[in-house]
């Protein structure tokens, strides 16, 4: 069944945070579907310093408790429909009418849909550091530490290979344990691997009688010295690629909360604004909170909650006053 379009027609009533009607969603009318990349890009960026400065009574704590009252994905779509449209609309908008939108002009719709986009990206972020890099992280891990293992055995016979061919000579042994101990990346066992490799390959051209005698006790040969160094290659290879991916994502949930709450607390004062310049121009575009009514139901019960307490309270004051003047 098709959706009934929202009447033009002002209440009589002044809002109490919940629009009077609500706007036939743009997938469903056929119209134009708004993200609020086009919107920051038709308004130009904003700056975390002009968004704290409008939200200067809210610290970082108070934005975060509401965020996480909210989801991100319904939030952000809700905004980008209606920033996308009043952005449009501004551009053709009356002196008259803006006059009565008061603060709501394009470069406050500037910095809250900036701050709106913060918290799309954020949660974007979040979520595919979770869900890719962190995945792709361990799976490259696992290839690393495949050539690993056999790469640190394979550097410990080397080691003993190399000893043993030493022949317990001072000058050879330092060098040995000098190349066994090498770490000049991230990836030590490779390096020990090649710089073993590299001393192999300086024993097998020593042409000394006790060199060439213990030599031939042994199966080191440029054959092996080769496969040594290409062992040392491959695995700093894999684990360069695995560092190379970060193990999560620098988004955490506080900042998405952060930015959502930022991001609804614009967007009540903008719902606040133009339903109040409706009453007196209904041609205004009307604010679309479908994927937010049960947030604007909850406002709107806490408004009501106040003004009632308010009006009891001013009744006690009156009461105390009528009996102190009797």
């Amino acid at each position: 069944m098709a959706e009934k379009k929202t009447s033009n027609k002002s209440s009589s009533k002044k809002p109490t945070g919940v629009p009077s009607g609500e706007t036939v969603k743009p997938e469903a009318a056929g119209q134009r579907v708004y993200t609020l990349s086009d919107t920051v890009s038709l308004l130009g960026a904003s700056s975390q310093e002009e968004v704290r400065t409008e939200l200067e009574g809210l610290s970082d704590v108070d934005l975060i408790a509401l965020g996480r009252l909210i989801g991100t994905p319904r939030l952000a779509k809700e905004l980008a429909r209606n920033y996308g449209v009043f952005a449009h609309w501004l551009e053709g908008a009356s002196p008259a009418q803006l006059s009565l939108l008061g603060f709501v002009g394009s470069s406050w719709l500037r910095v809250a849909a900036w701050a709106a986009l913060q918290a799309e990206q954020k949660y974007e972020a979040l979520q595919g550091g979770l869900q890719g890099s962190g995945a792709d992280k361990l799976v490259r891990q696992a290839e690393a530490e495949t050539i690993a293992v056999p790469a640190r055995r394979t550097r410990d016979r080397l080691y003993n290979t190399l000893v043993h061919l030493s022949g317990g000579l001072l000058t050879w042994k330092s060098k040995i344990d000098t190349a066994y101990a090498a770490s000049v990346t991230t990836v030590p066992v490779a390096d020990s691997l090649s710089a073993l490799a590299d001393v192999a390959k300086a024993m097998l051209a020593d042409k000394s009688p006790g060199m060439v005698a213990r030599r031939e006790k042994s199966t080191l040969n440029e054959a092996a010295v080769k496969r040594h160094r290409e062992t040392a290659a491959a695995l700093a290879k894999a684990a360069k690629a695995a560092n190379a991916v970060k193990s999560a994502s620098p988004v955490v949930q506080a900042d998405v909360d952060l930015w959502d709450g930022a991001a609804i607390k614009f967007f009540e004062q903008f719902v606040a604004a133009v339903e109040d310049a409706r009453e007196e121009d209904p041609t205004i575009p009307q604010p679309s909170i479908i994927g937010l009514r049960g947030w604007f139901r909850r406002l709107s019960r806490k408004k009501a909650g106040r003004e009632t307490e308010e009006k009891n309270t001013g009744a006690e004051v009156e009461d105390s006053e009528d009996e102190g003047e009797g």
